[in-house]
C-alpha cells in the first residue's frame, strides 16, 4: 500500500515553511523546513495543534539559514511554552559550527537567540552528525542521514567554504547588535532590520538573460538535501547558491547528459533569477516546481527564472505557488500554457497556503 508522502507551503510571507508529513496515513512523521518571517509562528503553531495529544513530535526541524524570513517563525514557535512539542533533531548551523570548517535581512542576530533557545531547551542538535556543522566535504560521498519512519536525506549544501565565508559577516551583524557570538545569554530579542510589473514577456529572451549568481554569504549557507521515501524524491533547495546545488547533484548523477529524477522541487531562494540557473535546470528530470512567496518587496519569483524552466526543463511543468499575487499570476495565461505546455496551481479562494501530494 502506497504510504503517504505530502508538502505544505504555509503561508509564511516573502520565506519558507514547509511541513512535511511521510509514513502511515493514520499516524506519520513529520518534518519542518524553515518558519518564514515574524507572524507565522502562530500558523505553524496551529499545524502542531492539530496532532493528537502526546504525539506533537516532529522527526526534524531544519532551520535552513538565518535570513529573517526563515528563522523568525521557528524563533515564534519555540518560544510557546505550552506547545509539548518534541524533536528528533534539529539541524542548524550556529556560530559554534565555524569551527568546523577549518577556515578563518540577513540574521545572525536571530541566529543567536535561537542558539540560547536551544541551549536552554536540551534540545538535540545537528545530532545526527555528532553535533557537528550540517556541511558536505570537498569530495567523496555525500552525507546521507536516515530518519525513523525510512525517509532519507542527501545533503547537497553547504559546503566548507560557503559557511566559512559567512562567519565575518556574522560578527559584524552581532556587533551591530551589540551581542557577542557564541554567549548564550543573547536571550533578548532583537528587532531584525529590513530585508531584501510585467509588462511585454518574451520568455525565450528572459531564459537567454546574462546570468549572475547569488553571492549573498546567508543563502550560500543555507542547508539542502534530495529527501527520498517510498521512491519518490523531492529537492528542498533553501535559498542555495546554484553551483553549490548543481555540483552536488552532478556528485549524486556523475553521467553526462543524465539527469536528478525528481517528483518536486521547491525553487530555491523563491525563484530569484540568481539562484536558478539553465545549467541547474538542465540537470533535473521534474514535473512540478514550487515557489514559497507572496512576492513583496523582492517580486519573487523572477520572470526569467520562470523562463528558464520553460525553456530548459524538459516540458510539461506544473507550477504551484502558495500565494497568488501580481508577481505570478502573469503565468496564468492559456496561451502561454498551450505554447509551453504548463499548468500552474494557486490556493483556493479563502485557503491557507497549498499542499500537494508527492
Amino acid at each position: 500500500m502506497k504510504k503517504m508522502f505530502r508538502l505544505q507551503m504555509l503561508p509564511a510571507r516573502k520565506g519558507d515553511a514547509l511541513w512535511i508529513q511521510y509514513g502511515d496515513q493514520q499516524n506519520p512523521s513529520n518534518i519542518l523546513i524553515d518558519g518564514g518571517n515574524t507572524g507565522t509562528g502562530p500558523r505553524i503553531v496551529e499545524q502542531i495543534e492539530q496532532l493528537p495529544a502526546g504525539k506533537r513530535h516532529i522527526e526534524l526541524l531544519v532551520v535552513s539559514h538565518v535570513d529573517g524570513d526563515h528563522i523568525e517563525g521557528i524563533l515564534e514557535l519555540l518560544a510557546n511554552p505550552d506547545l509539548d512539542v518534541t524533536f528528533g533533531d534539529i539541524w542548524f548551523n550556529g556560530w559554534r559550527h565555524f569551527k568546523d570548517c577549518d577556515l578563518e535581512d540577513f540574521g545572525p542576530a536571530q541566529g543567536e537567540q535561537l542558539t540560547a533557545k536551544l541551549i536552554e531547551m536540551k534540545a538535540p542538535w545537528n545530532a545526527h552528525l555528532k553535533k557537528k556543522a550540517i556541511v558536505i566535504p570537498d569530495e567523496g560521498d555525500l552525507p546521507i542521514v536516515e530518519l525513523d519512519g525510512g525517509m532519507k536525506l542527501t545533503l547537497l549544501s553547504p559546503t566548507k567554504q560557503k559557511l566559512a565565508e559567512l562567519k565575518p559577516k556574522w560578527e559584524a551583524e552581532c556587533k551591530k547588535a551589540h551581542l557577542i557570538p557564541g554567549e548564550d545569554e543573547t536571550k533578548k530579542e532583537v528587532k531584525p532590520e529590513g530585508y531584501e510589473s510585467m509588462g511585454v514577456i518574451d520568455i525565450e529572451e528572459l531564459a537567454e538573460a546574462p546570468f549572475k549568481e547569488d553571492v549573498s554569504e546567508a543563502n550560500g549557507a543555507s542547508i539542502a538535501f534530495v529527501a527520498e521515501f517510498d521512491n519518490r524524491r523531492v529537492l528542498f533547495s533553501g535559498d542555495a547558491h546554484p553551483s553549490v546545488l548543481l555540483d552536488g547533484i552532478n556528485r549524486m548523477v556523475p553521467q553526462e547528459g543524465k539527469r536528478l529524477r525528481l517528483n518536486c522541487v521547491k525553487m530555491p531562494h523563491h525563484g530569484s533569477k540568481g539562484n536558478i540557473m539553465r545549467e541547474l535546470i538542465e540537470k533535473l528530470e521534474c514535473p512540478r516546481y514550487l515557489f514559497s512567496t507572496n512576492g513583496v518587496q523582492f517580486k519573487h519569483p523572477d520572470k526569467e527564472s520562470v523562463a528558464r524552466v520553460l525553456m530548459y526543463g524538459g516540458g510539461n511543468a506544473d507550477f504551484v505557488f502558495n500565494y497568488k499575487t501580481k508577481c505570478n499570476e502573469v503565468w496564468d495565461e492559456e496561451g502561454w500554457m498551450e505554447e509551453y505546455q504548463y499548468t500552474v496551481q494557486y490556493p483556493g479562494d479563502g485557503e491557507d497556503g497549498i499542499a500537494v501530494d508527492i
